[in-house]
């Protein structure tokens, strides 16, 4: 779930070719890189880059395809595009000389990473590498491994939390036996729940996460750890069988240790200790402005009072920026088919709303209101010197804009909100008490299938949770299970911040608010939309205000805006 921001942790972009690498940054000192496991993100090393952050400027990117980092154009084979993006991340940032430390495939990468290039590692830490030889694993274990699919009925959930549960007893986790068992605690519902996040923040929700799993498969242990010419320390997990998980490996290179440690926090310390006897003096750099990529959505982070708002963003068209803000419950992931139809067209700017998507919780809980939200955006516009700007804002984000245009007239230029909504008296009541339901993570996971079937609902019932006849959205069902596991992903990552966040939205005074704005106004709407006579009565509250409908196809919504941001 969205947290706050982390004293002295930074997240940052580079560009490399027509991708971005994402990455996390803390401390000071020689320039450590550190890689994640799989199919997790820099995300899991948060605990490891606060330790390390105390001797070096640590710096943990997400590999190509996991957290934030953009996918290769095509599933490697080997691990030699991921050692490339590697090489390009240092280039980009500067930095002559690294030391390296790595977990599971992350480990298998470093080293593959200094076998290729010596001069650029001054040493590397390698924990609970795989090891050939360390069990005795049957044939069926090599399989490949099970695609993610999203299915219809949300069960694809159902084995992700399973998936998770089962890498923490058996390493690995498809192989249950007792020589793979681990001995590890089960992780609480909590930490499983951010474990399922970053999972779906791999390949597209999910979808390719075995991509880097087969990368590692390629890499072989007993001919790199024989040539390795960087000081290394590799410390293997000790299995509860106590066999030696060197076993299998009959010979090292001279400048490389091995260790062995029963469990994560006595690896990690044996590594770090190590790292530390091989400081080095070295200036790093500030990071690097984001490099513009033509054509697409490129990211980056604005910081702003309590953290970082994470933005997409495109600047092909030289024009009064356009911001299109999504709603509650939701991320930019969910408006980028309409701010993707802007590019070429307008400068375009996406943001995830403090505790949605990536970006930090800069607003305490009990401090969510709409004009905040309006004002955490004015400072971010602030900082990326953008003194006026076009607002679109769907549902609840319509009403950020609008208090925008209140408290700075100055910096909107004209204003479109779609399928707005004004709730008062019993039906407000009703829907704040029954509309955001606790979705806290329980051990067994049902939390996952209650979000599935709760933004499946929304889809053909208004309000989601009176399923009775006289709720039925009578239109052709938009129940397509991308756009459904999407706003699930989305709303996983808000957590309980969903909740006052839609609550904030569902007593906002709509129309006293429209009243007072002091921009060109669009209101638009779907003819199928619930909320289709709240829309038609707001449009009567605003001054200067135009009324369209919608198309049916939500990817031309954006399209249909041009003609009222271009006239003058």
């Amino acid at each position: 779930m969205t947290e706050p921001a982390r004293p002295g942790l930074t997240r940052h972009y580079v560009t490399v070719g027509r991708r971005q690498l994402h990455y996390r940054r803390a401390g000071s000192g020689p320039p450590l890189l550190a890689l994640h496991r799989l199919p997790r993100s820099s995300e899991d090393l948060v605990p490891f880059i606060e330790s390390a952050s105390k001797s070096f400027t640590i710096i943990a990117p997400d590999l190509a395809g996991y957290g934030n980092s953009f996918a290769l154009e095509a599933a490697p084979e080997s691990l030699d595009p991921l050692c490339d993006d590697l090489e390009a991340l240092r280039i980009a940032l500067g930095l002559d000389r690294v030391l390296l430390y790595g977990e599971q495939a992350g480990a298998a990468l470093a080293l593959e990473y200094a076998d290729r290039n010596p001069n650029r590692v001054v040493a590397l830490a390698a924990w609970d590498l795989d090891l050939p030889g360390a069990l005795d694993l049957p044939p069926s274990a090599r399989a490949p491994l099970p695609p993610f699919e999203p299915k219809w009925d949300g069960s694809h959930f159902a084995w992700l939390w399973a998936m998770l549960r089962e890498q923490t007893a058996f390493h690995p986790w498809h192989t249950p036996a007792l020589n793979t068992r681990v001995d590890a605690d089960m992780p609480d519902p909590i930490e499983l729940n951010r474990r399922v996040i970053q999972f779906l923040n791999a390949g597209q929700h999910g979808r390719g996460y075995e991509s880097g799993y087969n990368a590692a498969r390629t890499f072989d242990a007993p001919t790199i750890l024989g040539s390795v010419k960087t000081l290394a320390l590799v410390v293997a997990r000790q299995r509860h069988d106590a066999k030696d998980p060197w076993r299998g490996i009959t010979s090292v290179a001279n400048d490389l240790q091995k260790s062995t440690a029963d469990g994560q926090t006595k690896g990690e310390a044996q590594c770090l200790s190590f790292l530390a006897g091989h400081r080095f003096e070295s200036e790093v750099p500030s990071p690097p402005p984001v490099t513009p990529i033509p054509g697409v959505l490129w990211r980056d982070y604005v910081s702003v009072d309590g953290g970082q708002l994470h933005y997409h963003c495109n600047t092909d068209a030289d024009t009064v920026p356009l911001l299109v803000q999504h709603d509650a419950a939701s991320s930019i992931g969910t408006v980028e088919v309409i701010t993707q139809s802007f590019i070429g067209r307008r400068t375009v700017f996406a943001f995830d709303m403090p505790g949605s998507g990536d970006s930090d919780r800069t607003i305490p809980e009990e401090n969510i209101e709409v004009d905040v939200y309006a004002a955490t955006l004015a400072a971010a516009l602030e900082q990326l010197d953008l003194p006026q700007v076009d607002f679109y804002g769907m549902w609840g984000g319509g009403f950020v804009g609008l208090d925008l245009a209140i408290q700075k007239p100055d910096q909107v230029r004209k204003l479109i909100m779609s399928n707005v909504f004004q709730h008062t008296g019993a039906e407000q009541e009703d829907i704040v008490a029954n509309y955001t339901p606790d979705v806290s993570p329980v051990w067994h996971g049902g939390h996952l299938m209650q979000c599935w079937h709760q933004m499946r609902d929304q889809g053909i019932y208004y309000p989601w949770f009176k399923r009775t006849h006289q709720g039925v959205i009578w239109r052709e069902p938009f129940l397509a299970t991308d756009m459904v596991h999407e706003r699930v992903c989305s709303l996983l990552k808000a957590g309980n911040m969903y909740r006052t966040a839609y609550q904030a939205h569902f007593i906002y005074p709509t129309y006293e608010k429209l009243a007072k704005t002091p921009v060109p106004t669009l209101l638009a709407t779907s003819e199928w939309d619930p909320n289709n006579s709240h829309t038609l009565e707001a449009a009567k509250s605003a001054p200067n205000c135009q009324f369209q409908y919608l198309d049916e196809d939500f990817s031309k919504w954006g399209e249909s805006f041009l003609p009222f941001l271009e006239e003058s």
